[in-house]
């Protein structure tokens, strides 16, 4: 029977919010055993929200108190039967609670230890602390966002779940790395550079013209027409995207303006750049006739990309994702069955991803310090009272 690509790699797990769980949750779902380290003493603030049940998929959940030296030692004896240790608090924090590289190494000299944080771990940034809606604005993704004469977009949390794929990413290339050399890495991870390293043309724009972005909204610096589109209904909207003179020809012939299509101002992408808000007059006149899933189905019929701009429940409902498996029914404590956010992925060839319902603290404490690090019942119990294990 094959297995999962990370089957038999042991992942702790002392990440919390959303990108380091982000993370974790992929490479649980891929076959690691990924154990999540928590404490009442300080919980992690996502468990409070139904996201955590997304984020924290297929884990196991123990709690240790690791500010207490009994608690110090627990966790060296788990790095030490790890492969991978991440965590993503603020830089210099891991150190002070006495769990550096240099530490984690002596535990197991092959480690892979990933270590996120809002600016990295070097630089005269290095000690800001930041969320990943804030490090948004650090970066310049939210100065190019938003409509042009508005406001920049002001929230938003897009930055953790990017990062969150590219740190398991990274995981994955230092475990390929650790079997092929049978060396560990430490992995000093930068929000704010992973999310300058999304926008390129907007620096180099500036490199080397100087010239400073702005916002868009739904055009695009080459396509046109290139927009969201007023359907019939209230809040009903349809995305478009012409990306060449054919669509544009396929476009006019569907709204019937063949005027348009022989109109040679309108012949190549920067004529209709510079017309845009006219043809967007057009082309709503056109959509307010239809419901954006039948102007869907019209233009791409025609071959011209689109899609509905749809709401979360309208999404929750969409047949392709129900369909196509994307929601997975699973049983969550205390809140019975629920279609929760599956993969957007699928593994050629092999068994499907791992997925169970998010854990809660302290739930799977027999099994780590009893099984997993061989402690007596008693002196567990012990630990419990103490508020080592808690």
């Amino acid at each position: 029977m094959s297995e999962l690509p990370l089957h038999g790699i042991r992942v702790l797990d002392l990440s919390w919010i959303i990108a380091g769980p982000t993370a974790t949750r992929f490479l649980a779902s891929m076959g690691a055993e990924v154990i999540k380290v928590g404490s009442a003493r300080r919980p992690d603030p996502s468990t409070r929200g139904p996201a955590f049940q997304a984020y924290n998929q297929s884990k196991l959940y123990a709690s240790l108190n690791i500010s207490t030296p009994e608690g110090l030692a627990l966790v060296k004896q788990l790095i030490a039967v790890s492969d991978v240790v991440i965590e993503n608090f603020a830089a210099g924090v891991i150190e002070r609670l006495g769990l550096g590289y240099d530490v984690v190494r002596v535990a197991r000299p092959d480690i892979i230890m990933l270590a996120s944080s809002g600016t990295g771990h070097s630089g005269p940034h290095k000690d800001h602390v930041a969320y990943g809606s804030l490090l948004q604005h650090y970066t310049g993704w939210n100065s190019i966002s938003g409509y042009p004469e508005r406001e920049p977009v002001t929230g938003g949390l897009w930055a953790d779940p990017w990062v969150g794929m590219e740190l398991a990413m990274v995981t994955a290339a230092a475990l390929n790395h650790r079997a092929v050399t049978g060396q560990g890495q430490y992995v000093d991870f930068s929000m704010a550079e992973a999310l300058s390293a999304s926008i390129p043309e907007a620096i180099l724009d500036y490199q080397m013209n100087g010239r400073v972005k702005e916002p868009l909204g739904n055009r695009d610096d080459w396509y046109a027409p290139h927009g969201v589109y007023h359907c019939a209904g209230a809040d009903r909207w349809v995305a478009i995207a012409v990306t060449s003179d054919a669509e544009w020809v396929s476009l006019c012939q569907l709204m019937q303006r063949p005027d348009l299509a022989a109109d040679s101002l309108y012949g190549g992408a920067a004529g209709r750049r510079d017309h845009q808000d006219h043809l967007d007059a057009v082309i709503t006149e056109w959509t307010m006739q239809h419901e954006d899933h039948v102007a869907m189905q019209l233009l791409q019929q025609a071959g011209v990309p689109s899609g509905p701009s749809q709401d979360i429940l309208r999404v929750f409902n969409e047949p392709q994702l129900r369909e196509a498996g994307y929601f997975t029914e699973l049983h969550t404590n205390g809140g019975g069955l629920r279609d929760l956010p599956g993969l957007p992925w699928r593994l050629d060839g092999g068994p499907e991803p791992y997925l169970t319902e998010a854990p809660v603290l302290g739930q799977h404490n027999a099994y780590v310090y009893q099984e997993m690090l061989g402690l007596p019942a008693l002196e567990v119990d012990r630990m419990i009272v103490d508020q080592i294990i808690y």
